[in-house]
Formats: C-alpha cells, sequence, structure tokens
C-alpha cells in the first residue's frame, strides 16, 4: 500500500488532499500544529503528526516521527503547508524571515531529512506546492511571491540531482483555490486593515478588492483531484499548474511577453478599485 506524508491537513488543499489518497487507499501521514485540536473524522488511514513550521527543527523531529510510523520513507512527500503574507514590502520587513522560514527552509529540512532513506530504496516522489505565484508576482505579495520562486528553483535544481536516483520532483502550482489562507491574511474586508496614513492605501486597497473579488475559484477538492493527477503522473515532468486561472495566466504571460503581462495587469491590480 503506498503512503504518502503531507504537511498541512487542517485546511484547504491539505486536508482535502488527505481525504483523497486516504479514498484511494493510501496511508496517508498528514501535519498539524497540534494534532489534539484536530476533531475532523477521517475517511482512511490518516495518522497525525505534531509540526510547527516556524519552529526550527521541528521538521526533522516530524519526519522522523512519520518515518518511524511507516517504517522508512514515504513513497510520497508532499510539501503543501505554507503562510501568505499581504502588504507592501517596505512595511512588513519584519516578517520576511516567518515567510520565508515557513514556506521555504522547513520544507528543505524535512526534504532534507527523507532524501536518504529514498536514495536507498531508489525511489520516491518529492512534491512541492509552489503557487501560480511562484512564476508571477502579484503587488503587495512579494514577500510569499518570492518565496514561492525561491522554492521553484530549489525543486527544479532537485530535478536534476534527484532524477539519476530514481526519485521523481514535482512543482504543483495551484492559481485561486478558495481557502481560509488567503482570507486570514486579507483581513476582515474593512477599511480598518488598511493604514490610511500609508503611502500604499490606496493601492493596498485596490488589490485588496482586486484578491476579494476573483470568481471562478476552484474548491480545495478539485485542486486536491489536481495534486492526485500530479503526483501519481509516472513522468519526469516538472510543473504543474492546477486550480482557478493558473493555466490561463501564465499562458497570457508567455504569449504577451513579460512586460506586457505586467504592464496590462499592473492597471488592474492598482488601479482597479480605490474605494
Amino acid at each position: 500500500m503506498p503512503s504518502i506524508m503531507i504537511t498541512g491537513v487542517s485546511s484547504g488543499i491539505g486536508e482535502a488532499s488527505a481525504e483523497k489518497f486516504a479514498a484511494e487507499g493510501w496511508i496517508v501521514v498528514g501535519t498539524v500544529r497540534d494534532p489534539s485540536h484536530v476533531t475532523r473524522q477521517w475517511l482512511g488511514d490518516v495518522s497525525l503528526v505534531a509540526l510547527d513550521l516556524g519552529a526550527k527543527g521541528n521538521a526533522a523531529a516530524a519526519a522522523a516521527t512519520a518515518m518511524e510510523r511507516l517504517g522508512g520513507a514515504p513513497d510520497v512527500l508532499l510539501n503543501n503547508a505554507g503562510m501568505v503574507l499581504f502588504g507592501a514590502v517596505e512595511e512588513t520587513a519584519d516578517r520576511w524571515r516567518d515567510v520565508f522560514e515557513i514556506n521555504l527552509f522547513a520544507q528543505m529540512d524535512l526534504i532534507e531529512a527523507m532524501l536518504p532513506k529514498m536514495r536507498e530504496r531508489g525511489s520516491g516522489v518529492i512534491a512541492n506546492v509552489t503557487s501560480l505565484g511562484g512564476r508571477l508576482t502579484f503587488p503587495f505579495y512579494a514577500t510569499y511571491n518570492a518565496s514561492k520562486w525561491a522554492l521553484e528553483g530549489y525543486s527544479e535544481g532537485l530535478w536534476h540531482e534527484l532524477k539519476p536516483f530514481g526519485i521523481r520532483v514535482k512543482a504543483i502550482e495551484p492559481g485561486y483555490v478558495d481557502t481560509k489562507i488567503f482570507k486570514k491574511a486579507l483581513g476582515s474586508g474593512t477599511a480598518a486593515d488598511v493604514d490610511s496614513n500609508s503611502p500604499y492605501a490606496p493601492y493596498l486597497r485596490s488589490m485588496d478588492h482586486f484578491s476579494r473579488t476573483v470568481d471562478k475559484q476552484s474548491t480545495p477538492a478539485e485542486a486536491a483531484d489536481e495534486v492526485w493527477a500530479a503526483v501519481t503522473d509516472p513522468s519526469d515532468r516538472l510543473r504543474y499548474p492546477i486550480a482557478a486561472w493558473a493555466k490561463l495566466l501564465l499562458r497570457f504571460r508567455r504569449i504577451a511577453g513579460e512586460q506586457v503581462f505586467m504592464e496590462n495587469f499592473h492597471k488592474r491590480w492598482m488601479y482597479g478599485s480605490q474605494e
């Protein structure tokens, strides 16, 4: 029976992916900050491991617990957990390192802990959930996007390095998915969420409005179906844009060219609504 370790299964894509893989007969080890606070009843073989990605050393400890529970490295490591930061780069400098610790360095620690056993076995899949924002950058999400661009580059490097050992690397790039993580980053949606004294205030409000009004977002379950397809794809393909708008926006950027794309969307994002 194949096994998978999925980080961040308390909600969103992680929770839906844990349900999907368990329903397909996989053994699932999922991570949450505190398993004692999880009351959800899983339909399938899902066990939980404590992992706070923001605490250094926790990733290696969680990996060790998972491998002890599974009797070795899982067939798949799905790095899904992360955090979103919304705000001007100039005004969020005190949180940059937290974002990179959670979205990049802790993911790298998990991979480092799993790799020796996967390499000895001669097989495995490392699937990193990056983002549409790992291929293009949205205003006021720059720190989050930068961490995902870094994870993209790291994943591509791993693709080369691990291919000789039979380990496949996947970068899964979700577009717009209706999850709590972005809603939490945006706040309540009131004017109080934006400091009126900030020089960026009108542009923050415009981008906030855009982010909240994106229609046709995928559900976590729909995204999980695409995650399943990517993880179980036996090919050497690296990148998988999934969920609403990802393929369309990347295609437009490729056809129009980066500068034209940036100029076009700059107007929508920064000046679309400054109410």
